[in-house]
């Protein structure tokens, strides 16, 4: 019986942090494509988790809501900061801070 109860909770440590790769890898993803749609440079390639906690989805499921911090600079010289959230391996939203050349960039919901 202990076996199995180790065996079992090793299973959802290993999917938790598989889990959370793969959002992390998604969010990178979207970040690049979104910045590359608005003529910004994403910064660094990646994207740092900020926030984690169980959330409902649109459905009302229960999931992991993931907020990713990144950065991105229109000319290589100021870094500008940006948001991108998931609830569990789907998008919600990327929201990008205003940089000064006057550029406004619309968030995704």
């Amino acid at each position: 019986m202990d076996a199995l109860l180790t065996l079992l909770l090793l299973f959802l440590v290993v999917w938790f942090l598989w889990s959370g790769i793969r959002a992390k890898e998604i969010a990178c993803d979207a970040g690049a494509a979104y910045c590359e749609r608005h003529n910004v440079q994403f910064l660094d390639q990646t994207v740092e988790r900020r926030k984690l906690r169980l959330a409902r989805d649109s459905r009302k499921n229960p999931c992991w809501y993931r907020s990713f911090h990144f950065e991105f600079a229109t000319t290589g010289e100021h870094r500008y900061q940006g948001i991108i959230e998931t609830y569990g391996h789907h998008l919600k939203s990327i929201d990008m801070e205003p940089y000064p050349d006057g550029n406004t960039i619309e968030p995704l919901n």
